[in-house]
């Protein structure tokens, strides 16, 4: 298969999808503790909303970067099949 550009930065992002989904577990995780953190901040002093906070906002940046990797995975696999695909019934119209 020729790889285009589009097929190498997804092959490039999706290239190791354990370690994505780890990621993605990880800032799931940190989401829900900064969640926790930020409705325990209610009835206690308000730094510990300010943690909740910075702490989703890092949450979010590493699930979305393991996110971005088990989607860049799954599409690559699906160009990769279709071009297979084009080629098997290349004589079907």
């Amino acid at each position: 298969m020729a790889h285009d550009k589009l097929q190498q930065f997804l092959l490039k992002q999706g290239a190791n999808p354990q370690r994505s989904v780890k990621q993605f577990i990880i800032g799931l995780v940190l989401f829900v503790i900064g969640t926790g953190l930020l409705y325990l901040g209610i009835d206690m002093h308000y730094s510990v909303q300010i943690v909740g906070l910075t702490l989703i906002s890092i949450a979010l940046l590493v699930a979305a970067g393991g996110y971005i990797g088990i989607v860049s995975n799954r599409i690559a696999f699906f160009r990769h099949q279709a071009f297979k695909n084009k080629q098997r019934f290349k004589n079907i119209k």
